[in-house]
C-alpha cells in the first residue's frame, strides 16, 4: 500500500465501490484520502489530509496526493473498471495545474479507465473550466459532474460540461425517502440527466429502503454505505454485489406493493363519479357534481367537451387566504382550453378509466392539487369530460392513505 508522509501525518487510500443494477456488480470505485498523525496515531480529519504543507503548493501536493491513489487502485483493480478521482478546481489557475497526462504515463494508466469528479459548487472560471474538461477528454478522461441536487445547483453544468457522468447528491435521496413529491423529483432528475446524454449515480445510499427507490426510480449506478463502507481494500467490494442482488430480487414484490397502494388511492377517488351515470345533459352533470363538491378535499370540479374546451363554470369552495391578485389576472370559467393537460388527455384515451394527476400547481389559484378525471357519455351519445381539481397534501412514501 502506497503512503504519503507530509508534516506529521500519513496519507492513504480508501476505496468505495460503485455498482451497477443492470450489470449486477461493481463497476468501479471512488477513491478517498484518510490519513492519521504520527505524533498521536490518531485519525486525521479530511480537512487536514487535504491542507497542502507549506513547503509544496497545491498542484504538487495534488499530484503527489493522486499518484498515491493511483497506483494503489492499479495494484487492486479488477480488470475493466473505472476509478473515480476529485480533482480539486477551485485551486485551479491554468491547464498546467491539471498534472494528469504525466500521471498517466508516469503510471502507464489509460485515460479511459479514469473518470475525474468536478465538484459543481467549485466551478468559478467557466473559461478555465472549458479548457480543462477539454484537455481532460483528450487524454480519453470521462468527466462526472458531482453533488448534483446540492447547494446552489445549476443545470446549465450539464449542457456546458456534458459530463459522462452526473452524481446526484444524497440530499435529493433524503427528500424522495420524505414524501411523493420529493420522490417524484428524484425520478424526473434522474431522467433529466439520461435524456441529457449522462450517466445518472445516485450517492448516499445506506438502506435497503433506499436502494429500492433508486432502482425504482431508474438511476444507472448507485454508491453507499448500504453496499460498503471506503476501505483500504477490495474485500468489501464483493459484499456490496450480493447486496446488489438481494435488491434485485427483492424488486418485484416492492413493485406489487407500490402497485397496491396506488390502486387503494385511486380507487378513493373512483368513488368520486359512481353518481354520474344516465345523464342526459351536460347541465343535469354539473348538477350531480355538485352534490359531492362540498366533501373538504374537493377544491372544485369542472366539465370539459370533447376538444378540451371548459363548457362549464369553476365551481370551488371558498378558499381562505385566497390572493386577490390571482384572481384579478388568471381567468377562470367557460371557454379556457386544457387540451394539452394530461389529464384531458390520458381521459380520452381511456375512456372508461379514472385518471389521477400527478401534483401541480394550478393556474387558477397558484396551488398544489391534483386533478381526477373521466370521459362521461351522455345519453345523447355526447363525451364530455368531468374532473374534480382536489386538495394535494404530501405524505409519506409509506402512506397508505389517499391524498385527501
Amino acid at each position: 500500500m502506497y503512503i504519503l508522509k507530509v508534516d506529521d501525518k500519513e496519507l492513504y487510500s480508501v476505496f468505495q465501490p460503485i455498482y451497477s443494477f443492470s450489470n449486477q456488480a461493481c463497476i468501479g470505485a471512488e477513491v478517498l484520502v484518510r490519513g492519521r498523525n504520527l505524533l498521536t496515531n490518531k485519525a486525521t480529519s479530511v480537512k487536514d489530509c487535504l491542507a497542502a504543507p507549506k513547503e509544496m503548493t497545491k498542484s504538487n501536493f495534488t499530484r503527489q496526493l493522486n499518484k498515491i491513489h493511483l497506483q494503489n487502485w492499479q495494484n487492486k483493480k479488477s480488470e475493466q473498471s473505472w476509478i473515480f478521482l476529485n480533482l480539486d478546481f477551485q485551486y485551479f489557475d491554468s491547464l498546467s495545474d491539471l498534472c494528469i497526462s504525466g500521471l498517466l504515463n508516469e503510471l502507464n494508466l489509460k485515460g479511459n479507465q479514469l473518470v475525474v469528479e468536478v465538484v459543481e459548487s467549485e466551478i468559478h472560471d467557466d473559461v478555465l473550466f472549458q479548457n480543462l474538461i477539454q484537455s481532460l477528454r483528450s487524454y480519453g478522461c470521462l468527466i462526472a459532474l458531482d453533488d448534483f441536487g446540492a447547494g446552489h445547483s445549476n443545470i446549465d453544468r450539464i449542457w456546458k460540461a456534458q459530463p459522462d457522468i452526473v452524481k446526484l447528491d444524497r440530499a435529493v435521496l433524503i427528500e424522495a425517502t420524505k414524501s411523493m413529491r420529493g420522490q417524484s423529483i428524484l425520478r424526473n432528475l434522474t431522467r433529466l440527466i439520461q435524456q441529457a446524454g449522462s450517466i445518472a449515480l445516485l450517492e448516499g445510499v445506506e438502506t435497503k429502503e433506499q436502494a429500492l427507490l433508486a432502482m425504482d426510480v431508474g438511476v444507472d449506478l448507485v454508491q453507499g454505505f448500504y453496499f460498503a463502507k471506503p476501505e483500504r481494500g477490495f474485500d468489501i467490494f464483493k459484499k456490496g454485489e450480493e447486496r446488489i442482488t438481494e435488491v434485485t430480487q427483492l424488486y418485484p414484490l416492492y413493485q406489487k406493493e407500490r402497485k397496491f397502494v396506488e390502486k387503494l388511492q385511486k380507487r378513493g377517488y373512483e368513488t368520486l363519479f359512481d353518481s354520474l351515470t344516465g345523464i342526459d345533459s351536460a347541465e343535469e352533470l354539473e348538477y350531480e357534481m355538485l352534490t359531492v363538491s362540498d366533501l373538504s378535499f374537493v377544491k372544485r370540479f369542472y366539465i370539459l367537451d370533447y376538444n378540451g374546451f371548459q363548457i362549464s363554470e369553476d365551481h370551488s369552495q371558498e378558499e381562505q387566504n385566497h390572493s386577490t391578485m390571482n384572481e384579478s389576472i388568471l381567468k377562470k370559467g367557460k371557454g379556457l382550453c386544457w387540451k394539452n393537460r394530461r389529464y384531458f388527455i390520458k381521459a380520452m384515451q381511456n375512456p372508461t378509466q379514472v385518471y389521477v394527476s400527478k401534483p401541480y400547481r394550478s393556474l387558477i389559484d397558484v396551488e398544489l392539487c391534483l386533478t381526477v378525471s373521466k370521459v362521461i357519455e351522455l345519453i345523447n351519445g355526447i363525451q364530455v369530460i368531468a374532473c374534480y381539481d382536489v386538495h394535494y397534501r404530501d405524505k409519506s412514501i409509506s402512506s397508505v392513505q389517499i391524498s385527501v
